[in-house]
């Protein structure tokens, strides 16, 4: 199955209520929405529920994406505490409403190496895989692929997570992946090979990714241009999804959210 939808509420929709985005996202022809938590969990239990009613009126695949203010290898021990506290947040609100998935921006390798950041972040997210686990919260953690240098979130970092801990996933955010390789996703084949990646390391699975075209420097993004910058060539990706069969959400996260959602729908359709 193919996913197609917006990060957060389309511009175009009159309501301001998540469980009204669903809908508006719903009747445009798109079929995901992830629902943006990035300035912190401001959604009650009671609102949360309303929202899995929505989405399964309108059959509609929810995802979540936790705060920014993630640091799960701060040096200040009491950055990490409210890191996790707010992952923990967002999966129990996002469990409510039904998401599959909640997104994180893990850490940031700051003055540690890159096997230190990572021993840090793998055991934060071993404590809150526990906790979640004793409170039978089976959502997917689902660590996003960074776009600069200085962030944790390479493709190789969220494969070894994904495959050391349980439930969770690598996000392939394609845009990221461009600026941090500089440029790197040229042809179908370099799209391929993500796709191959992960599948050598967990299987077929249903994957989480973000599309919008990306500026970058220095392997480095700056910020997110519509998918018409090919900037990467959002062609490739879909022809690659279709004739590979993937199981695949994709989230827009250009300027225009839902004109480039709706954009590659209609390039997945044209291959269909």
């Amino acid at each position: 199955m193919i996913y197609i939808g917006t990060a957060g509420i389309p511009a175009a929709c009159k309501g301001k209520l998540t469980r009204e985005g669903i809908e508006c996202v719903s009747r445009m022809g798109l079929s995901a929405m992830e629902v943006e938590f990035v300035r912190g969990v401001r959604m009650g239990e009671g609102a949360a529920r309303k929202v899995k009613i929505a989405a399964d009126k309108f059959n509609t695949r929810l995802s979540a994406h936790a705060p920014y203010f993630i640091n799960l290898a701060s040096p200040e021990k009491e950055k990490i505490a409210a890191s996790e506290k707010r992952i923990l947040a967002s999966a129990r609100i996002g469990n409510l409403m039904s998401a599959k998935i909640i997104v994180i921006h893990a850490g940031f390798y700051m003055e540690r190496g890159k096997a230190e950041t990572y021993k840090f972040i793998k055991n934060s997210l071993s404590k809150i895989r526990e906790i979640l686990e004793q409170e039978n919260n089976d959502i997917i953690i689902g660590i996003e692929t960074m776009g600069r240098q200085k962030q944790f979130g390479t493709l190789d970092e969220a494969i070894n997570l994904s495959t050391e801990l349980g439930k969770t996933q690598p996000v392939i955010d394609f845009g990221h992946i461009h600026a941090h390789g500089n440029g790197c996703l040229k042809t179908q084949d370099d799209f391929a090979e993500i796709f191959n990646k992960i599948e050598d390391s967990l299987g077929k699975i249903h994957l989480h990714s973000h599309l919008s075209g990306i500026f970058y420097e220095n392997g480095n993004e700056k910020h997110h241009l519509t998918i018409d910058s090919k900037e990467p060539d959002y062609s490739l990706l879909a022809r690659e999804i279709v004739e590979r069969k993937q199981n695949i959400t994709l989230i827009s996260e250009s300027p225009n959210i839902e004109v480039d959602a709706l954009k590659f729908k209609e390039m997945i359709e044209e291959l269909m």
